[in-house]
């Protein structure tokens, strides 16, 4: 049973929890690589707590010399390397500003916890360092009371204090399972080592839902990162499509925006930008642009992008696109027959009830009477007079609320109420005076009025 047990806490335990933690080391670091210095820290912290864990099994099949030798190593790379890098990166992360200080202080601290640790240790076992005659003192329990004290301070009261700043804050589901995870981790060996009889293998075996909690942070990561491209697309998108031209601050801070949501690789930018030059093609080949011609053009620009060496090459082939094809679209005679009619809606909804000519609104719209009239049917479905009087109908129905029939025929543009009444039963199929009846009715009946 014994045999077994060590065999589960030196051996299987922590083989498990490496295996988690080497995956999401591998997400940041083939991932997430070159995106920013925060992740960089979550790397120094992995590759040390796995080479933790996976020296945990020193004690089953090393010497005792060399079990201690790979001890002492594991603990500098845990407390002097690993816990502070993540507390350094998760701090960053919940809006703590980067300072000198941010650094010096955690590694600092880590290094004289692992030195103290390796000290103690040392003192009850080897006596490599220290002399025996010093202190009466039990330096293992010592050097255990070293990795408690680097728990609290280290993992359990920073994280604790992130949590409820992030709670208060932001909320970002993704840093506070990192920050539970670190929470439980050093409680775990706080109450491993701490207890009587010691249950070392404790924290190897938390261990395991902490590289879980990580793993879900990461699957939330990926899954962000990927909102954050469809929207950008669809950004990109809508400013190409305006008739407004392409905005150079925008369009430049959307690509610098896609850069990074790349994960920093070039590779995948790459094929991204690729996507967003097709989505423009189609664009406007579907605005009325030549087919042939701009298919020629994006697999001329294609070439180009997949020949480049640089992000900021690039982003000058794309940008130059992204302006061209706009143009291409605000030019193009259907673009702007789309426009011109979109001009009209837009200003009858405003100036329905007004006395308007189809020669007046087609100077507005700045097309030819017949060319406007023929183009807005073919758009809207209906012609203008009847968009028209289908406005002045809905208005209407609101103002016969609490106005008279007379009034709201002269509200919506009617100067003949008798006229209004003819359009308005045409359109609805009751009489203005039947409507308002039927609103009577219709208040009477509800139960607010009947309380």
């Amino acid at each position: 049973m014994e045999l077994n047990r060590d065999i589960f806490e030196y051996v299987l335990a922590p083989v498990v929890s490496a295996q988690l933690f080497f995956t999401i080391l591998l997400y940041f670091t083939i991932v997430r690589k070159r995106i920013s210095a925060d992740y960089k820290l979550y790397n120094l912290f992995l590759s040390s707590f796995t080479l933790f864990l996976i020296g945990r099994m020193a004690w089953v099949y090393a010497s005792e010399t060399n079990a201690v030798i790979v001890l002492y190593v594991r603990m500098f790379l845990l407390l002097g390397i690993g816990i502070p890098s993540l507390l350094i990166a998760t701090a960053k992360q919940s809006g703590i500003r980067s300072s000198k200080s941010l650094y010096i202080l955690p590694y600092s601290m880590g290094v004289i916890l692992a030195i103290n640790y390796i000290l103690f240790f040392d003192y009850g076992t080897l006596h490599w360092f220290v002399s025996d005659s010093i202190v009466n003192i039990d330096g293992i329990k010592s050097a255990h009371k070293v990795q408690i004290v680097g728990a609290i301070i280290q993992l359990i009261l920073p994280c604790s204090i992130l949590i409820i700043k992030e709670i208060l804050g932001r909320r970002q589901l993704k840093l506070l399972l990192f920050l539970a995870g670190g929470v439980l981790f050093g409680l775990s060996l706080v109450i491993g080592i701490g207890t009587e009889p010691q249950n070392i293998g404790l924290y190897y075996i938390a261990s395991i839902p902490v590289g879980g909690m990580w793993i879900w942070a990461v699957f939330l990561d990926i899954n962000d990162m990927k909102g954050k491209v469809s929207l950008l697309k669809e950004e990109l998108q809508f400013i190409i499509k305006s008739d407004q031209g392409v905005k150079t601050k925008e369009v430049k801070s959307l690509l610098e925006n896609l850069e990074e949501v790349s994960y920093g690789d070039l590779e995948i930018y790459k094929m991204r930008i690729r996507e967003i030059l097709m989505m423009f093609t189609d664009t406007t080949i579907e605005a009325g642009g030549d087919k042939e011609a701009l298919l020629q053009r994006n697999a001329e620009r294609t070439h180009a992008i997949l020949e480049s060496e640089d992000a900021k090459q690039v982003n000058e082939i794309i940008f130059s696109e992204a302006q061209q094809l706009s143009e291409m679209i605000s030019d193009n005679p259907l673009q702007k027959n789309t426009r011109a009619v979109k001009t009209v809606v837009d200003y009858l909804q405003e100036h329905y009830d007004e006395d308007l000519s189809v020669d007046q609104i087609a100077l507005i719209a700045g097309l030819s009477k017949a060319h406007l009239m023929r183009e807005f049917k073919k758009t809207v479905g209906q012609t203008i007079l009847q968009f028209q009087t289908k406005l002045r109908i809905e208005a209407a129905q609101q103002h016969l609320f609490d106005t008279s029939v007379s009034d709201t025929a002269y509200k919506v543009g009617y100067n003949n109420p008798n006229y209004f009444s003819t359009v308005f039963r045409k359109i609805t199929g009751k009489s203005p005076l039947e409507y308002q009846e039927q609103l009577s009715n219709i208040e009477n009946k509800s139960p607010i009025f009947n309380t």
